[in-house]
């Protein structure tokens, strides 16, 4: 292939990535004000720089691949800590943090991968860099020998002798490369997990599932007879428009109705816990009281109220017609065969919902089946534990009818077999992972951040518009002759203008220093009026440093705030502390075996503390810029 060919093939393929990923105007803006700065060749064809790496001696190396890479995959939230005067120039050209450098990567080897068909059959110039990212892989993605085991939220069912030779059965048929190691029997607090058995070369096929043993709404209308039902009778259509009820309904049925002997479901069932005692819905109150001073406690009083509703409905309004629906389902030769509604009403109880929806909380797949994006419980599949770095890199539902495939990112070698394989479920805070897995990454997840409360107008939580001029100028107010009402324009645009608000919050992330969008934020809101005209007449207007005078009241605003929400909990720092040693037996992370029934608490305080040492950071650096 011809240089200009190479260069329109990659050009084209950045710019695709580009625009199709988060807040493509604001990322674009960003680099046109680095080219700019750099001279660098900018256009909205090549807005990636493409035509410079071409151009260059050395060509296409893993800097320019993963700096391009980390960039496109930038999500809303991300996005906004990078925001700044150096995103492009350095704060893209290093590792971000674990999630978006696994999306990094698959980019990557997309390109490569793009590249390499494209030059066929002279592809060995992308040899090299596929090794050397390879290699990054291993490094800087897959888990490492040692990573400590996630603190588990499941309760197993207990198995007997016949149920775990099933088990072995199902593990040959759908992979040879993992076992399944089932939850302990009479431990409520264990877990799955699956293990490496055998290697597996990169982006190779660690597992695959076929999509009929897959729990979704399109194989409930296929083999579940309550999900038949309800499609047949007109009076209940209208649940299919509701995904996570139908789901839940249905799974309700299939476990406590037709039974893990008799379900089409049986594999998926029968690893299912037979509860969730450290998922927050089903706390008592004692426990959802540590729960004070977090904001997740509103979402899961919420959660239990949405739910005591719906079983309500359920008893008072639905079962009557879901037994009528069953009952004539198959026509009048079968209606005695259809369970009863005393066998109904027995298995659609607040406790059994509260199961499903914990079920579907912590083990359901987002997937996109053939154009749409589904929920969907994959038998065994979902065994795998949560970690920050990841083995799995691709999970997917093969098109037009096929399984359900799990890939891993760098290969598993001989000295990966018997250890257990993990899985990146997302950038997750650990109230995220606590009040949807059961479960925390430690006081010291990465993802963690700080809620900063800090009051927005409504309008000012997107882009301006959606133009990409990054070249047009803010329009000076003589401050003569402005009014409240004028100072609030100016400040709407340079929140716009430099994409301040695109997550609608604020935070302080897990290092504790507050990120320049949010500086850029207060600078704003704190500035003195002639300095509207220096911010306004400056490419990276409030993300530079404005007078002693406000950037002291800058510093000391951050101070405050997050001094308000470090005393907003129910404890100190120190406390917490304390108490975690004492559960720990005085060091480690893991709780002491008597002191299980304090497992609810002993996470409360591990998630407590995480954000607490996120404050304490945030007050130091606070005093390092006093």
């Amino acid at each position: 292939m011809p240089p200009s060919a190479s260069f329109t093939n990659a050009a084209q393929w950045f710019a695709g990535q580009l625009n199709s990923s988060d807040n493509a105007v604001v990322k674009r803006r960003y680099l046109r004000w680095h080219a700019d700065d750099t001279g660098m060749p900018y256009s909205d064809e090549d807005p990636l720089f493409v035509q410079a790496v071409i151009a260059s001696c050395t060509g296409w190396t893993l800097l320019e691949l993963l700096w391009r890479a980390r960039l496109i995959v930038l999500d809303e939230r991300t996005l906004w800590e990078c925001l700044g005067a150096h995103m492009i120039a350095s704060r893209v050209r290093g590792v971000i943090d674990p999630w978006n450098e696994q999306l990094s990567v698959r980019l990557a080897w997309n390109f490569v991968e793009e590249q390499q068909r494209a030059e066929l059959p002279a592809a060995s110039s992308w040899r090299a860099l596929r090794t050397a990212l390879e290699e990054y892989a291993v490094t800087n993605i897959k888990p490492q020998r040692g990573l400590a085991p996630t603190i588990p939220c499941s309760a197993p069912t207990a198995f007997t002798e016949g149920e775990r030779n099933q088990c072995a059965i199902v593990n040959d048929a759908w992979s040879d490369r993992v076992a399944f190691i089932p939850m302990e029997a009479d431990n409520d607090y264990s877990e799955g997990s699956l293990c490496c058995t055998a290697p597996v070369p990169y982006r190779g096929t660690l597992l695959q599932v076929p999509r009929s043993a897959m729990f979704f709404l399109e194989s409930l209308l296929q083999y579940c007879a309550l999900g038949r039902a309800i499609a047949a009778e007109p009076s209940l259509r209208g649940l299919l428009e509701n995904e996570e009820a139908m789901l839940v309904l249905c799974l309700v049925y299939e476990r406590f109705v037709v039974g893990l002997s008799r379900s089409h479901w049986r594999r998926l069932l029968l690893h299912c816990p037979a509860r969730y005692p450290t998922i927050p819905t089903s706390w008592e109150l004692d426990d959802l009281a540590e729960l004070d001073g977090l904001d997740m406690l509103d979402d899961v009083l919420a959660k239990r109220s949405q739910l005591r509703d719906f079983a309500e409905q359920i008893q008072t309004s639905l079962l009557p017609l879901l037994h009528c629906a069953l009952s004539t389902l198959n026509g009048p030769a079968t209606a005695a065969a259809a369970p009863s509604l005393a066998d109904l009403s027995a298995a659609f109880v607040w406790e059994h919902l509260v199961w499903a929806q914990s079920t579907f909380d912590s083990r359901a797949f987002s997937l996109n089946v053939d154009g749409a994006v589904v929920m969907a419980l994959v038998p065994l599949a979902d065994m795998i534990n949560h970690s920050n770095r990841t083995d799995v890199l691709v999970r997917k539902v093969e098109p037009g009818g096929g399984p359900f495939t799990m890939e891993v990112g760098a290969a598993l070698t001989a000295a990966d077999v018997g250890r257990e394989l993990w899985m990146s479920y997302g950038p997750l805070q650990n109230w995220e992972l606590l009040q949807h897995y059961g479960f925390v990454l430690g006081p010291d997840n990465v993802h963690d951040k700080l809620p900063f409360p800090l009051a927005l107008a409504a309008e000012a939580g997107s882009p301006q518009g959606e133009s990409d001029d990054a070249t047009a100028t803010l329009a000076p107010l003589s401050c003569e002759r402005a009014t409240s009402g004028d100072w609030d324009v100016r400040r709407q645009e340079l929140m716009h203008r430099y994409a301040l608000c695109i997550p609608g919050r604020c935070w302080i992330p897990h290092d504790g220093v507050p990120p320049p969008a949010l500086l850029a934020l207060l600078r704003v809101q704190l500035a003195q009026a002639h300095e509207f005209d220096i911010m306004e007449g400056r490419r990276y207007g409030p993300f530079e440093a404005l007078s002693p005078l406000t950037e002291s009241a800058v510093v000391s605003l951050v101070k405050s705030t997050v001094q308000c929400v470090a005393e907003s909990f129910p404890t100190t720092l120190a406390e917490d502390e304390e108490a975690l040693a004492e559960l720990c037996d005085g060091g480690g992370s893991q709780l002491s075996a008597p002191d299980e029934v304090n497992r609810n608490y002993f996470l409360c305080v591990q998630l407590r503390i995480g954000l607490k040492r996120i404050a304490s950071r945030c007050l130091e650096w606070c005093a390092r810029h006093c």
